[in-house]
């Protein structure tokens, strides 16, 4: 499995969010959230779960909620964000049965388009109850015209989201192996084993990513930061460390990145 990263920020937010936007790439990850994306104009080359296709301008992408996801090339769409409790008729339907990922009846979808333009140009004025009946609509069309396909939810991702929320809600504390298999009551090598192959990668590996994302975070927030300062108090163990973390993914070191002033 590849490497892949959980979007914590997606899922603390439970409001339904609607944008209009174009993006070139997007690394695998995944939400508990459900999340559909109108293809206005490019490709969209994407993988949903075990599934890769091509999308192109009319075609509607649907990604089940803890599906794992990517995607690449330069594209403009619609980009819709749904949580889980927004309606519970349709989130006992998505228990049972979900959409294909790749919905391509550009004919069909194209009568769906007003709803999407409907719904983000009126966002912030549109009474609550009244978005609700547009999206009631919009997923009612989808369920009614495309063919249903089995939920197929991953196995111990329950288990897995909590140690990642954890993750997420301490990674400026030390963690390591021995620490955070304790707090979920899991000898070390068998949570080793179920994180690395739900995750993807090391442990280790996975929190440096975290304290990264962290990192670059502040280090746009403040004025005038400093590199090691900001690593330190992202919860990098050493200044090598992190050093090698972010060479590791940004292919230049943190000074070359943000200029020697920032040491």
């Amino acid at each position: 499995m590849e490497n892949l990263l959980y979007e914590y920020f997606r899922d603390k937010d439970e409001k339904i969010t609607i944008s209009r936007s174009s993006a070139m790439a997007v690394q695998p990850h995944f939400h508990r959230n459900v999340e559909v994306l109108y293809i206005l104009s490019g490709s969209v080359s994407t993988k949903v779960g075990d599934e890769q296709f091509t999308a192109e301008e009319g075609d509607i992408i649907f990604v089940h909620n803890y599906s794992v996801h990517s995607f690449n090339n330069v594209h403009t769409k619609y980009f819709l964000i749904l949580p889980p409790y927004y309606a519970q008729d349709i989130d006992k339907k998505l228990s049972k049965s979900t959409l294909p990922p790749y919905l391509s009846d550009k004919e069909f979808n194209k009568t769906l388009l007003p709803i999407f333009e409907k719904i983000y140009d009126e966002f912030d004025t549109m009474p609550s109850l009244v978005k609700k009946g547009y999206l009631n609509v919009l997923f009612g069309s989808l369920l009614a015209h495309y063919p249903s396909v089995p939920v197929e939810k991953p196995a111990d991702i329950d288990f897995i989201v909590k140690v990642l929320h954890y993750v997420e809600e301490h990674y400026s504390e030390p963690i390591t192996l021995d620490s955070i298999s304790s707090v979920f009551g899991y000898n070390k090598y068998y949570f080793s084993r179920i994180f690395n192959r739900c995750v993807g990668e090391n442990l280790s590996s996975y929190v440096n990513t975290v304290r990264l994302r962290y990192f670059m975070k502040q280090m746009k927030a403040e004025a005038s930061p400093r590199i090691s300062k900001v690593a330190l108090a992202s919860g990098f163990e050493s200044i090598p460390t992190f050093y090698r973390c972010f060479t590791r993914a940004y292919g230049i070191s943190p000074k070359e990145y943000f200029g020697s002033t920032n040491g």
